[in-house]
C-alpha cells in the first residue's frame, strides 16, 4: 500500500468460503500487518470482477468487495477499509483462486488514505469454520451472558 506510513505484506494467504452468507473471505496475516477480503457474488462464486465498496455496502450490493488492511506503528494501530476499487478474481480449472486487487482505502478513525495494489495465487477455499446464516448469530448489541449491564 502507499500513502502515510506506507508498507508492504508477502504472507501465506487462506480462502474460506460461506455458503449460508455467501462470502468468500480472503485472509492473509504476516506479525501483525494483515489484509483480508470480503467477495460477495451475485448467486455462486464465480471469476470476473468485483466491485471494492464500503464493507457494510458490499454485502448488500453483489457482486461486490470489501477490503481491510491493518498494521501497527510504534503508537498506533492502523485500519482501513476500502471504499472504492476493483478486485479480479480467477479460478483454474483446478479450482484453485488467484486474482489481483486495486483498491483506494479511507482510514476507521481519521482522514487518511491508501491505495491498496496487490496480488494472492494457489488459494485452495476451505469451508469457513465460523459460517452462520445470516439473523443467526449474536446481536451486534448482545451482551455475553457473565455480564451485567446496569
Amino acid at each position: 500500500w502507499s500513502g502515510p506510513d506506507g508498507g508492504r505484506i508477502s504472507a501465506p494467504a487462506h480462502a474460506e468460503w460461506c455458503g449460508a452468507r455467501r462470502v468468500l473471505e480472503i485472509r492473509a496475516v504476516q506479525g501483525d500487518t494483515g489484509i483480508a477480503f470480503a467477495l460477495y457474488p451475485k448467486d455462486t462464486l464465480v471469476a470476473g470482477r468485483y466491485r471494492v465498496m464500503d464493507p457494510l455496502k458490499a454485502e448488500s450490493l453483489p457482486p461486490a468487495a470489501g477490503v481491510a488492511l491493518r498494521w501497527f506503528t510504534q503508537n498506533a494501530v492502523k485500519g482501513f477499509q476500502g471504499d472504492t476499487g476493483t478486485l479480479f478474481l480467477d479460478r483454474s480449472p483446478s479450482g484453485e483462486l488467484g486474482g489481483s486487487v486495486t483498491a483506494s482505502a479511507r482510514s476507521v478513525v481519521d482522514t487518511q488514505r491508501v491505495a491498496v495494489r496487490g496480488t494472492f495465487q494457489g488459494l485452495t477455499i476451505h469451508p469457513s469454520p465460523g459460517c452462520v446464516p445470516p439473523g443467526k448469530g449474536p446481536k451486534r448489541d448482545a451482551q455475553p451472558a457473565d455480564t451485567v449491564v446496569h
